[in-house]
């Protein structure tokens, strides 16, 4: 693309109207009250079992956007490179989630079992609360520091051409700008992070599933439960993409960077990890039947023979797989951008609702949901927004320093669909 098309979306703002701000402001607020209100008052289990719930679902999402980042570039993919700075955005939320995973412990007599009583067996060393506190705080600082160098050096490429211009963050990440040399430093450094990052990532969401959800249950025992967690993370933070995507691409005026290609492509990966997900949650359900292992149905039955779980569980299922899989199949849905944001908003919403079924039933008998839960609920999603909305209101929403960039009205393609 020319320089001087690149300039102008470089130094080109998402602004969002500062009603929405206030209104994201006032939900933050609420939901922190309701949280400070609730831990000290005689709801407090339930109200450490839905923060449980929500920490767990948008810490996920925000490293997944970062590894669907890696993702392209490991793989060079051009045709997703306009959706970049899009996923990358979900970082700002990293550090929220870092403070999250520390709060989180201050509850731990109330939705950690084992940080009360000792299942007798191999298990206890395991889950020595010193020990999970120590992986899962170092696995989840590392990872957020690396994700956070990966992002500078992102935003690097893109604003070292027009260092002069800029001032605050902006000219402190772009200063010392050398042109071409800091270019191939730029993109050695991503080269070298992105599997990095996307390895760590595997490993450490595992861990975080295994110790605050697995765990719940004393006789559940998954080896693939790590992977179905972060796999889950992965399918609704493409969601997530899909849905901000198309209202950033609306608002801003991007139809020429941000085409029907971009979502199509992202719509089949969507359809394609749904069922990978849905493949996974089966194969853990294979070897309890083979394997003739009764002690380990408890978890299942809860959630599937078992009401208020078994409808809410069915509805999982279907927001997360068989929704997606039905209306993803026609091209159409998947090149006119709302009715793919409309399906992916099912999907996200779905996998919230999976991580309330997989975590609930091991901790209470029924659904506790009401205002409180709501509002503390929405506390979340408006910090995330919050975090997402002054991302890309200070940094350029189009990676255009990126050698890999398609730029105006190329599908990043080297044929058509």
């Amino acid at each position: 693309m020319d320089e001087k098309a690149k300039e102008e979306l470089l130094l080109k703002r998402a602004r969002p109207p500062k009603w929405l701000f206030f209104i994201l402001l006032l939900l933050m607020i609420a939901g922190i009250v309701t949280f400070i209100s609730g831990v000290v008052g005689p709801h407090a289990k339930e109200v450490w079992q839905i923060y449980l719930v929500n920490f767990l679902f948008w810490a996920g999402v925000a490293q997944a956007g970062v590894v669907f980042s890696c993702a392209l570039r490991i793989t060079s993919g051009r045709w997703g490179r306009p959706l970049l700075r899009i996923s990358e955005a979900f970082s700002s939320f990293i550090p929220v989630s870092f403070v999250l995973l520390l709060v989180l412990f201050l509850g731990r007599e109330y939705i950690l079992p084992y940080a009360t009583e000792h299942y007798h067996h191999p298990k206890d060393i395991w889950l020595s609360i010193p020990f999970v506190f120590a992986r899962n705080v170092i696995g989840i600082f590392i990872l957020s520091v690396l994700s956070l160098i990966y992002v500078y050096y992102s935003l690097r490429q893109d604003l070292g051409e027009v260092k002069d211009r800029l001032s605050g963050i902006c000219g402190w990440i772009a200063s010392d700008w050398k042109g071409e040399e800091d270019k191939r430093r730029c993109w050695d450094r991503l080269s070298k992070l992105a599997p990095a990052i996307a390895l760590i990532y595997a490993l450490t969401f595992s861990i975080i599933a295994w110790d605050f959800i697995m765990s719940l249950d004393p006789h559940w025992y998954s080896t693939l439960f790590g992977p179905f967690y972060f796999v889950a993370s992965f399918v609704a933070a493409l969601g997530a993409t899909i849905i901000l995507s198309s209202f950033v691409r609306r608002y801003l005026g991007l139809q020429d960077y941000i085409t029907q290609f971009q979502f199509y492509d992202i719509g089949k990966l969507l359809l394609g990890f749904s069922m990978f997900w849905v493949y996974l949650m089966f194969s853990q359900f294979l070897p309890i039947w083979y394997g003739n292992m009764p002690e380990e149905t408890v978890f299942v039955i809860k959630r599937v023979k078992e009401e208020p779980f078994r409808t809410l569980s069915w509805v999982v299922i279907s927001c997360c797989f068989f929704f997606p899989f039905v209306t993803l199949l026609p091209r159409t849905n998947k090149v006119i951008p709302p009715i793919l944001a409309f399906i992916a908003s099912v999907s996200f919403v779905g996998f919230w609702l999976e991580k309330f079924v997989l975590v609930t039933p091991s901790l209470s008998h029924g659904i506790e949901f009401g205002l409180m839960q709501l509002l503390i609920t929405l506390g979340f999603f408006a910090t995330f927004v919050f975090m997402f909305l002054v991302f890309i209101k200070t940094f350029p929403v189009l990676p255009v320093g990126d050698p890999l960039f398609p730029g105006k009205g190329d599908s990043g393609h080297s044929g058509g669909h």
